[in-house]
């Protein structure tokens, strides 16, 4: 079964990298803005063909050797599950390697063609996009919070009974291979990590929000639709995350509470249902927003008109640093979803100062 999984999480992954110049905005080609009518040109089209034949290519082979290796040479679970994620590693690493040399190649071609010469920058104001966001209410990020916490007392309230090895790591056969010395920060330790993964999720959530829109000049209607699905989608991306993730690391405290309901088999089941249930609504996310993506552009729109070109603003087409900008988050030009403004401390505290706690909380526990 974990084998079956690790193909399928390589396939689907070889999928979405394959196909992700298709996923993003038309105007965003490899990290690079390119206006209407030049993103349809041949010399682009060209370069997205190649990019997704080449990661759909690599990652079937890797991932029929990866089903054909670990059968014939009977490998471990263990170790096929480090050779499952190596392979998703490595698929991950060679897309970025060709988005990089497309990456340059198109920034190149801008600049040679002079796409946005002469060009009017157009930005976009639409007072009425707030009122029009349909995304998950903050209140509901906070209830598998009360979750968490109300097992954080009842772990407190039966701490004289819990083992004196505290699991802390399992395994891909679902038997724990790694404990602690019984402590009361131990024992809550893992439910620390999960509060403040909840806190980040809720955080994230409320900074899309209010992030500023960007809505395009030439195309105002579907842009303003890919806005608010994204939007809208992306929350419960995030909702049904932090569900899952709490009934996954719930259950793993509760199986510490109640060893009777610990077994192997019910931990490598949750991890695997906690794994197929994300990747299913990241897929779902990705088809409800992919389909304003590519929409062809509306007649009548003046040719003198671009979007506002914020390349200077995107390092490698990547990282968003604009210290002008008062969004904390931001949609990526490529990949799916958002990243932070790293030009607004503010998006620093919510980057780094939950990893920060994490790193800490599992050191103090190893």
């Amino acid at each position: 079964m974990t084998i079956g999984l690790m193909v399928f999480i390589l396939v689907l992954l070889t999928g979405i990298q394959a196909f992700m110049p298709y996923l993003v905005r038309a105007t965003d080609v490899f990290g690079i803005y390119v206006p209407e009518p030049y993103h349809q040109q041949k010399f682009l089209s060209r370069l997205k063909k190649n990019y997704s034949g080449f990661v759909l290519v690599g990652g079937l082979v890797a991932a029929v050797f990866y089903a054909l290796a670990v059968n014939f040479l009977n490998v471990q679970e263990g170790q096929a599950v480090i050779w499952g994620v190596g392979l998703q590693l490595g698929l991950v690493a060679f897309s970025m390697a060709l988005y990089f040399k497309n990456h340059l190649k198109v920034k190149k071609e801008k600049q040679e063609q002079g796409w946005v010469l002469g060009k009017k920058e157009k930005v976009i104001v639409d007072l009425q996009f707030r009122n029009d966001l349909e995304m998950v209410s903050g209140i509901a990020f906070l209830l598998p919070m009360l979750i968490t916490i109300g097992l954080i007392a009842l772990t407190l309230t039966v701490y004289s009974q819990l083992p004196e090895q505290i699991p802390v790591h399992w395994g891909a056969d679902g038997e724990a291979d790694r404990f602690s010395d019984k402590t009361i920060f131990s024992s809550i330790s893992m439910l620390l990590i999960l509060l403040i993964m909840q806190g980040l999720f809720y955080f994230i959530n409320q900074a899309r929000k209010t992030s500023g829109s960007k809505i395009r000049a030439t195309q105002k209607v579907q842009s303003r639709k890919r806005e608010l699905a994204s939007r809208k989608y992306g929350s419960w991306l995030l909702f049904v995350t932090s569900v899952a993730v709490t009934l996954l690391l719930g259950s793993l405290q509760l199986s510490l509470i109640y060893p009777e309901l610990g077994s192997s088999l019910w931990v490598m089941a949750m991890t695997i249902g906690f794994t197929i249930l994300v990747l299913a609504v990241t897929a779902f996310y990705t088809i409800k927003v992919a389909k304003f993506s590519a929409s062809p552009a509306t007649g009548g729109s003046d040719p003198d008109i671009i979007d506002a070109d914020s390349d200077r603003y995107w390092k490698a087409g990547l990282f968003y640093i604009n210290k002008e900008d008062p969004s904390i988050m931001v949609e990526k030009r490529f990949g799916i979803g958002w990243t932070v403004n790293l030009g607004n401390p503010k998006s620093w505290m919510i980057l780094f100062l939950p990893l920060a706690a994490i790193l800490i909380i599992a050191f103090l526990t190893q």
